[in-house]
């Protein structure tokens, strides 16, 4: 099993989800919400909001909502795109196994934190294409035409079509979005393309942030997952008797996807990667073979096999200097892109009438 199976499966450490959280709010109602995103709120749209309400009408009435310089954007338009951002949102949560209802009295200010955020996002969107069209930032209709077309390659083509057909948008909408989510984005790296970051930069962040570029120890095992504590005992038995552990993995474990490969989880570190009653029974294992005693989780029991250990490891400056680079360039970029939209804001005359 994959760190990843291992997650599916629910060994993993997240058992709760904050999906409705600020994170996801953030992410969502970000001036730099990239393409991807944008179009897949299209998608969504058709799955999570027509399933039997009408679309949730954050803002009741007509007439403008916004007033950017010389742009408006009527309450019709902001719940359009309130709707968006609400279908991302109960799809960031269903993903999650935790279904969001935004007609819920609990998540009123889950709901009203989105609001502002989508506002306060459409408001820096259309200072930046403003910016765009002033500095000659565009992009072309090949470049829309690509993003749309890697969307029906994924999705396919009748598939593609049928949930643009059934969102209700028209194609001019879904092009425009597309397209305007692409010259915010070339804004971004047009601020990127000018900023450097010097190797002596990158040697004081290395000196600085040392710990965060040590790999910490981690260990392979195998496991069999049963629903009981007699079950586990007769597997114990087993394995003494000289069963192998792969074969009894096949064959016993109720964690199917571990088990086809002899129950082996894979590599994972000490600390975040599954629930700590497996974590600390599997790195109490000193050599590899060394089977642990009975463990107890939410899960089941488990009976663990040691594979293999790896130690900790530090990443010298030479192995992670580029890495930091362009790590510091993005933030630098991210902090100028702020610096824009701020000056933006100041000389423009922004009102909001909800």
């Amino acid at each position: 099993m994959s760190d990843n199976e291992t997650n599916n499966e629910g060994l993993n450490k997240e058992q709760g989800t904050k999906p409705a959280g600020r994170k996801a709010i953030l992410i969502i109602s970000s001036a730099l919400i990239v393409i991807v995103i944008a179009a897949i709120a299209i998608l969504w749209k058709t799955n999570v909001l027509k399933g039997g309400k009408k679309p949730f009408e954050l803002i009741s009435g007509s007439g403008p909502a916004i007033i950017i310089g010389d742009k408006t954007i009527s309450k019709k338009e902001l719940n359009k795109e309130l709707n968006l951002q609400v279908a991302l949102l109960k799809e960031f949560s269903a993903a999650q196994g935790k279904p969001f209802d935004p007609y819920s009295k609990q998540n009123a200010n889950i709901i009203n934190e989105l609001k502002q955020n989508v506002i306060q996002g459409l408001i820096s969107l259309n200072l930046l294409l403003g910016y765009a069209k002033q500095n000659g930032i565009t992009v072309t209709d090949t470049d829309v035409n690509n993003t749309l077309s890697g969307l029906e390659s994924k999705f396919g083509k009748v598939k593609f079509e049928k949930i643009l057909n059934e969102s209700g948008m028209s194609e001019d909408e879904i092009r425009k979005q597309v397209k305007d989510q692409l010259v915010a984005r070339q804004v971004f790296l047009s601020l990127e393309k000018g900023i450097t970051v010097s190797d002596a930069d990158a040697q004081a962040f290395y000196e600085k942030h040392k710990a965060e570029f040590t790999v910490p120890q981690e260990v392979d095992v195998r496991h069999i997952l049963v629903k009981t504590q007699a079950e586990a005992e007769q597997i114990e038995k087993e394995l003494k008797r000289g069963v192998p552990f792969t074969t009894l993995a096949m064959e016993k474990s109720i964690d199917k996807a571990s088990a086809v490969k002899g129950g082996d989880v894979g590599f994972f570190p000490e600390k975040g990667a599954m629930v700590p009653a497996f974590s600390e029974a599997a790195f109490a294992l000193k050599k590899p073979g060394q089977i642990s005693p009975i463990v107890h989780t939410q899960f089941g029991y488990h009976i663990i096999q040691l594979v293999a250990k790896k130690a900790a490891e530090k990443k010298d400056f030479k192995s992670v200097k580029d890495m930091i680079k362009q790590m510091l360039v993005q933030q630098k970029a991210k902090d100028a892109f702020e610096t824009l939209i701020n000056a933006l804001k100041a000389k423009t005359k922004i009102e909001t009438k909800v």
